[in-house]
């Protein structure tokens, strides 16, 4: 049947036997009804071919060749259609017209069972009752193909957005990897240069002077930092990510031994095996690890010696490992805050750019985890990681040394 709207109704009438069809339809144009008689099967198929309102049959025509008919027009109706058949049968102890109509119903095969003796108007209420219904369904036809070019306008308007979002993106990343060599590269000479009048004229310099000069050192040296991080978190934002089973008590063996920042404090930490293994992503957790046991080592007041423990436990499917230090711990006040960029718990003597813990948080989230703390301040502090636990054999990574220590090389120091 086609798919456009009618412009008025109209009834299919198929009645084979004596003037039953120009009976019916004559009760129906005198309600303002258009109809079209199909005297074959052929024309019924014809007719189903265009938009027809409703079919009128008397049990008579459903011979075999017509049942095929209408078999197929059901089969081919779009699913917002169901057009309506009004049956005409037989009643009385026969009930022939109750098993044609029977043999009629199905999936959208809506029938309507009419008794003779039928009276005009019987039929002419059952005929604008259906006429009714099927209007209703071309409303909803038509609200479906409205949707439908929403829909697909909408889907080029987000392509478009997309490959918008793309090329800033790109002009981001290109801009931000811009950033780390005609950035960084100014301000290690503005140290260089400071270092140097500092050297050369020494003696000549007046005190307030060098402390100038301290001052503009310390200040490139934070902002070449700063650059670091921030290139840092662009990477934990956009790199690729390859999600493999790792094991944990091999990766955090490998950050311990070669994190430079760890340094002589390495002793320190205390390793609480087995860790297990999660579903991750190399890189990052090295990542993610090595910025946790920076701050517990660096983190510590004057005068305390950092005693760090690294474990792990089963929760359900994800497996938590934690990071625990006895440094100068976090108000809970300020336990959401810390994982934001360039936010710190306090302003304290430590340095720091205020990214790192930002980096660690989008890292893990990137790898389906989820990241907390807890901690008092002055009680020391507790950060975990909660990754998927991986239930196969250990990772085969663990022949990817060579990732590790490239991974190391290009971290800084976790800030706060």
């Amino acid at each position: 049947m086609a798919a456009g709207t009618s412009d008025r109704d109209v009834v299919l009438v198929m009645a084979p036997i004596g003037a039953d069809a120009a009976n019916i339809e004559t009760v129906l144009r005198r309600g303002g009804v258009a109809t079209q008689a199909c005297v074959t099967d052929l024309d019924l198929k014809l007719a189903l071919r265009e938009d027809c309102s409703a079919i009128v049959l008397t049990e008579e025509a459903l011979v075999s060749p017509v049942q095929k008919v209408l078999a197929a027009a059901f089969a081919e109706q779009p699913p917002w259609s169901d057009i309506p058949v009004v049956l005409i049968g037989g009643g009385g102890s026969t009930n022939s017209g109750a098993s044609a109509a029977a043999r009629l119903r199905g999936a959208h095969r809506t029938v309507t069972l009419l008794e003779r003796p039928l009276r005009a108007t019987t039929l002419m209420a059952t005929i604008q009752t259906v006429l009714s219904a099927r209007r209703r369904q071309y409303e909803i036809r038509g609200l479906l193909s409205e949707r439908d070019s929403l829909l697909s306008s909408l889907e080029a308007r987000v392509a478009d957005r997309t490959a918008d979002l793309q090329r800033m993106v790109e002009e981001m990343e290109a801009f931000s990897y811009s950033v780390s060599h005609d950035l960084r590269s100014p301000l290690r000479s503005v140290a260089g240069y400071a270092r140097v009048i500092e050297e050369d004229f020494g003696d000549e310099i007046p005190a307030g002077a060098k402390e100038y000069l301290e001052k503009i050192v310390r200040a490139a040296r934070r902002m070449d930092s700063l650059t670091q991080d921030v290139l840092a978190y662009t990477r934990a934002t956009r790199c690729e990510m390859e999600i493999t089973a790792v094991d944990l008590d091999w990766l955090m063996a490998e950050v311990i031994e070669q994190y430079p920042a760890l340094g002589a404090s390495a002793d320190c930490i205390r390793v609480r095996r087995p860790l297990g293994r999660v579903m991750g992503h190399v890189p990052s957790l090295i990542q993610c690890f090595s910025n946790l046991l920076g701050n517990a080592v660096k983190f510590v007041p004057e005068g305390r010696t950092p005693e760090i423990q690294v474990f792990a436990e089963q929760r359900d499917s994800r497996r938590r490992v934690s990071v625990k230090d006895n440094g100068i711990g976090i108000d809970p006040l300020h336990h959401a805050r810390i994982f934001r960029m360039f936010e710190r718990a306090a302003k304290t003597q430590f340095a720091g750019t205020g990214i790192g813990l930002a980096i660690v948080k989008k890292a893990v989230e990137r790898m389906g985890g989820t990241i907390g703390v807890i901690s008092a301040a002055g009680a020391g502090a507790q950060f975990w990681v909660e990754l998927v636990a991986s239930s196969g054999e250990a990772a085969a990574a663990k022949a990817a040394t060579g990732t590790v220590n490239a991974a190391l090389a290009g971290l800084v120091p976790a800030r706060i």
